[in-house]
């Protein structure tokens, strides 16, 4: 109502709210969780376009699990979808391929997930790699290799790019194309209908991982995975203040 040109101070007596209050949350940044939501909903609005009008919150749900691996509810995906006025056509839901072809990428994301090696066992780590700027964007690790340690590696990416693009842009913005290398995919940790890396997405890996290992500086084998996490979660901040 103010935008439109209403004084604020009459809308704020009217809602039997502050005035004050008011002004502070408009000046008040958006959340995290508030810039995930933002980056879902521009790439629900690309699997949307994509499929030709015709997906509903059920298959975009599907497309968000098997191409990107990131998991949300079919309620989340209902609601992004209601707020941003899009809607499928009725029709069963069949397990199909996503249509190819659609767009020419114009930013795309690779994962990765490395075991490192401790005394105590091994520490999986999951990384996010911007394949054009060759960046860490993202990172989880875990004690056990499983599709939720690429979710919260993907999650964290979309916050950070979302941090970075507050806002600005369309869907055309958005993330176009994730692929996941082999090393991902034979520890289980790649949705099931992922893009497999191609050659020059594992030597970014490769140069990664190359990079990261020199950056370590510690024994040869950790003694724990306690401590070697804090040290990849050093080195890994390090390199993202970087960017």
């Amino acid at each position: 109502m103010a935008s439109q040109g209403f004084p604020a101070r009459r809308i704020a007596a009217l809602l039997d709210v502050s005035e004050s209050g008011y002004y502070a949350w408009r000046a008040r940044t958006p959340s995290p969780r508030a810039l995930r939501r933002a980056w879902l909903t521009r790439l629900i609005l690309d699997i949307h376009r994509e499929s030709g009008s015709t997906y509903g919150y059920r298959r975009v749900r599907q497309e968000l699990c098997h191409r990107y691996g990131i998991d949300v509810s079919h309620t989340t995906v209902e609601l992004i979808m209601k707020g941003a006025g899009i809607r499928g056509r009725a029709g069963r839901l069949y397990d199909q391929a996503p249509w190819e072809g659609a767009r020419t990428p114009s930013r795309r994301w690779t994962v990765d997930v490395l075991a490192l090696t401790t005394l105590l066992g091994p520490l999986y780590t999951a990384v996010v790699l911007d394949t054009a700027s060759r960046c860490l964007i993202g990172w989880s690790t875990a004690a056990t290799a499983h599709r939720g340690l690429v979710h919260h590696a993907l999650m964290a990416a979309i916050t950070r790019a979302a941090h970075a693009e507050p806002a600005a842009g369309t869907a055309h913005d958005s993330l176009l194309a994730c692929s996941f290398t082999e090393r991902a995919d034979l520890l289980k940790c790649a949705p099931v209908r992922g893009t497999a890396g191609d050659w020059y997405d594992h030597a970014v890996v490769r140069s990664f991982w190359d990079t990261i290992h020199r950056e370590l500086h510690g024994p040869s084998l950790w003694p724990d995975t306690h401590s070697l996490e804090n040290r990849l979660g050093e080195t890994f901040d390090r390199f993202t203040r970087q960017v």
